[in-house]
């Protein structure tokens, strides 16, 4: 029995120390959001190496498999030792034939089937290979509580494993529920001072910490290192473990002199009980290395940073992600000391191996999942970045280095989703189909109880569809091995290659500067890369974020007023080009083409209405084109299949308006029960004309032009919409209708709900709002459901249908991209209010340009030099409006 505790302890004691690593990595006040996630990581090791001993083996030694037995012991025995020796990679064969055995002898629903594919889960999971562990995980909860009941002890191992897999990628939302429905269930049925209780109190902790709640996680660590050490003993692996992250609790407060012997201490015991060779050790030295690191003692520091990587590339592999954590510590450390052709090389090979987890774990999960996910490497990529524009502004290779991770990670989460919902569509079997049938009916169900007219949904039926449509999305991804085949992989070369020659990239990003000296984050900044089609990356960093944003507001406020005169409102465009492109002003010089891929408050701002020294505005000598990121020229690359003729959708019949009922305190937050819209007669022009350049197309109008109509739409080649349309964000509703406007100005604060739901379009019956699948409110959630692959060009003649919210890295959430996630190759969106009758001649021309042959960047640049030329319309408000993004060429 004493030696199943030690290697139940030792199992625990692995998984927590793993996340150590990485926690370690992220200085105190600095870094402390990788701090954080180490912790997670270390919690991993702790329940779910537990779970490993406890549940798995010991259970599995204890089920009669008839003429297996002697097979299934031999197997039990074997994986034991390997995890023992931390050689997880050894453990995957044996793991996988004892699942199967278990399948095939006890049934797929056996609780010794749970307790196979739970070890098997933390095998991956060790590995980093998180898509591999998500569904074993989740597969193996649910026998459990199938077999033996939702309060069961093996059911609270298998929540606190899976919540350690969600910690470990960010989703601290979907990990904390876990975590306290654990500890619930183990102190109800094992009672308060089971080490079991320790392990949970202690994941709890994490929690808090990883939150910044350091407060509430100092007591609860204390509380578990008492459990663990009054019925484990004093000198149990696990109790290693808890030291270590008390430790670096310690650390972030920057209480040195406390962290420094419970490091000591923890390193002594995991190498006497574990052995100096097991990965365990190489997460204490890593962290104690980083403590060294914070204090400026690199000689202390270094030589156990580079015992710690040797460690785990021995015993982890060169692609494990605490591997890359163990790298960019040390890479930091030659950084500080000055050391940059050492700290480039073990920066790069981080990154490197960044980048294989990112391709392999970004492949499952529900959008939400991902980007959590994606938002755990956010400290890397700063540092990239900080180590090129902060410490080396001349190295070019340290420039090609910041500009391949932007490019990697920016605008990545919308490619992965583009992708694998172009998969969806094309290769699910039956079954499949129908789950997606069902998430988007879901959608739909969501939306129109979001905005029912009459009565508030009550928030609780809301969140249990959302909550079932995410777990749909996750499903669809998960459960389907021909959709792990990550998009085309990103390099500077293939970027340029994509960029045409007239043209010149700019790629905006913000970051937060490190200083390697100090081990802390400044103040967030701005800074934009440049690259053409042949010859090197030019850079320069543009300022605070604070700085910068004053200056975009001030023009973006001005630049969407109809009020102001030109003379008031060139000076603040004059000051945004100063500060955004005249840093760049030679390199831009010779191209013609604009290729702008914005980031935070950038993507409010028409570039075209910029004003140059030559006091002339930016349209009036390039071209402009919008994308989210670079990395975009790659996607635009793959056609999609023959589309279907064109669909004009306009000038729906809105029905009668209706005295708007009182507010409800009770209400979500996005209401737009009050909300009535009036006609716009320029749609009906606006459609009439397009039906004569566009002579194959569908036109629907009037009680035609529904949701259901545009939901039913299948990939036709042009889009195009002119209605009202709505963005909100912020919590006052305006209930007046608006005359001579294609959209409003709608308020709503945003909490919990998907930021989608935020921008849409009215269509017809919009006034009433029926209940049902079709209430004359199309939303960009709804919009991610249409099938538009191989639709060349969606217009969205309408106001606000550009704006949403701003996630920084990911592009703005809204109509446009919605409709890049629903296939569409280009789309013309407009970023304010627009007016009736200009938008009306605009898209006249627009059109008539693109029958004429030009790109569709070009078309609409060459309709809104026309309205410039009319002397009632030459400031910005009433041409640059519209903005195109995603491809530009001609239409095919």
């Amino acid at each position: 029995m004493a030696a199943f505790l030690q290697f139940r302890g030792h199992l625990l004691l692995l998984l927590v120390l793993l996340g150590v690593g990485g926690l370690a990595r992220s200085v105190m006040a600095q870094n402390e959001s990788q701090q954080l996630r180490d912790i997670m990581q270390r919690l991993d090791s702790l329940q779910q190496r537990y779970t490993t001993a406890v549940s798995e083996l010991d259970v599995i030694r204890q089920t009669s498999f008839g003429a297996d037995s002697g097979n299934v012991i031999a197997l039990t025995n074997s994986i034991e030792q390997l995890q023992r020796q931390g050689n997880y990679t050894a453990a995957i064969a044996p793991s996988q034939e004892l699942v199967a055995i278990a399948e095939r002898v006890l049934g797929p629903t056996h609780p010794t089937v749970a307790a196979t594919l739970n070890n098997l889960a933390v095998l991956y999971k060790e590995l980093g290979n998180f898509s591999a562990a998500v569904p074993l995980y989740q597969r193996s909860l649910s026998i459990q509580e199938q077999a033996l009941g939702a309060r069961h002890p093996d059911v609270a191992t298998s929540l606190n494993n899976l919540a350690n897999l969600f910690s470990d990628q960010g989703n601290y939302g979907e990990a904390l529920p876990l975590y306290q429905r654990s500890l619930s269930i183990r102190e109800q049925a094992l009672g308060a001072n089971h080490p079991d209780v320790g392990v949970s109190l202690h994941n709890l902790a994490v929690m808090y910490h990883l939150q910044g709640n350091l407060a509430a996680a100092l007591p609860l660590y204390q509380r578990s290192i008492a459990v663990v050490e009054s019925t484990l003993g004093a000198d149990h692996p696990l109790v290693a473990t808890l030291l270590n992250n008390l430790a670096e609790l310690y650390r972030a407060q920057g209480n040195y002199g406390a962290a420094l012997p419970l490091y000591q201490r923890s390193l002594g015991l995991r190498e006497r009980v574990l052995g100096q060779d097991h990965p365990d050790v190489a997460t204490s030295l890593n962290n104690l290395a980083e403590l060294y690191r914070s204090q400026n003692n690199y000689s202390a520091a270094l030589p156990l940073y580079q015992r710690s990587i040797a460690l785990r590339q021995r015993t982890l592999g060169n692609e494990h992600p605490y591997l890359a954590l163990s790298l960019a510590n040390l890479a930091k450390a030659y950084w500080a000391q000055g050391n940059i052709p050492e700290a480039l090389a073990t920066l790069t090979r981080s990154l490197e191996i960044e980048e294989t987890n990112l391709a392999r774990n970004l492949v499952v999960g529900s959008e939400a999942y991902k980007r959590n996910y994606l938002s755990t490497f956010q400290d890397s990529t700063n540092t990239a970045i900080s180590f090129h524009l902060q410490g080396n502004p001349q190295n070019p290779t340290a420039a090609t280095l910041a500009l391949t991770t932007i490019l990697r990670r920016k605008g990545r989460l919308l490619d992965v989703l583009a992708q694998t919902t172009s998969r969806l569509r094309h290769q699910l079997d039956a079954a499949g189909q129908q789950q997606l049938e069902e998430l988007i009916r879901l959608r739909t169900q969501i939306a129109s109880l979001t905005f029912m007219r009459d009565r508030p949904a009550p928030s609780s039926q809301i969140s249990q569809l959302e909550q079932r449509a995410s777990q749909l999305e996750a499903q669809l991804t998960s459960q389907n091995a021909n959709f792990r085949v990550e998009v085309t992989p990103v390099t500077l070369a293939a970027v340029q290659q994509a960029i045409p020659a007239d043209a010149v990239l700019l790629e905006f990003i913000q970051y937060v500067p490190y200083n390697p000296k100090t081990n802390r984050w400044d103040a967030p900044r701005y800074a934009v890369y440049g690259l053409k089609a042949t010859g090197a990356p030019q850079w320069r960093d543009l300022g605070t974020v604070a700085e910068v944003d004053r200056v975009v507001n001030a023009a973006r406020s001005r630049v969407a007023d109809p009020r102001l005169t030109p003379n008031i409102v060139k000076p603040p465009l004059k000051a945004a080009y100063e500060t955004l492109l005249a840093p760049l002003e030679p390199f831009i010089g010779g191209s013609t083409h604009l290729l702008i891929a914005p980031d935070g408050q950038l993507n409010t701002l028409p570039f075209e209405a910029l004003v140059n020294r030559q006091d002339r505005y930016l349209l009036e000598s390039y071209t402009v084109t919008l994308l989210t990121s670079g990395r975009d020229l790659l996607r635009l690359q793959q056609r999609g299949r023959s589309p279907s003729p064109p669909l004009v959708v306009g000038n729906p019949a809105f029905g009668q308006s209706r005295p708007s009922p009182q507010q409800s305190s009770s209400s979500r937050s996005l209401d737009l029960r009050s909300l009535t819209f009036n006609e716009l007669p320029g749609t009906a022009t606006e459609v009439k004309t397009l039906s004569n350049l566009l002579p194959q197309a569908q036109v629907l109008t009037g009680s035609n032009a529904t949701e259901t109509a545009i939901k039913q739409a299948n990939r036709p080649r042009i889009l195009h919409l002119a209605t009202h349309g709505f963005f909100l964000e912020s919590p006052a509703v305006s209930s007046q209708g608006l005359q001579n406007t294609r959209g409003l100005n709608a308020y709503a604060p945003f909490g919990g709900e998907n930021p989608l739901l935020r921008s849409g379009l009215a269509m017809a019956g919009f006034n009433q709002r029926q209940s049902g699948s079709d209430d004359g409110v199309l939303t960009a959630l709804e919009v991610t459901g249409l099938n538009l692959e191989g639709t060349e060009l969606v217009v969205m003649s309408a106001c606000d249908t550009g704006r949403g919210d701003i996630f920084n890295g990911d592009g703005v959430y809204g109509l446009r991209r919605a409709f890049t996630l629903a296939g569409a190759r280009t789309q013309v969106s407009s970023l304010w209010k627009v007016d009736d009758t200009t938008t009306q001649q605009l898209m006249t021309a627009f059109y008539q340009n693109l029958a004429a042959g030009k790109s569709r960047s070009e078309a609409l640049r060459q309709a809104q030099l026309s309205l410039m030329q009319d002397s009632s319309r030459q400031i910005p408000y009433f041409w640059a409006a519209f903005v195109t993004s995603g491809e530009w060429r001609s239409l095919p």
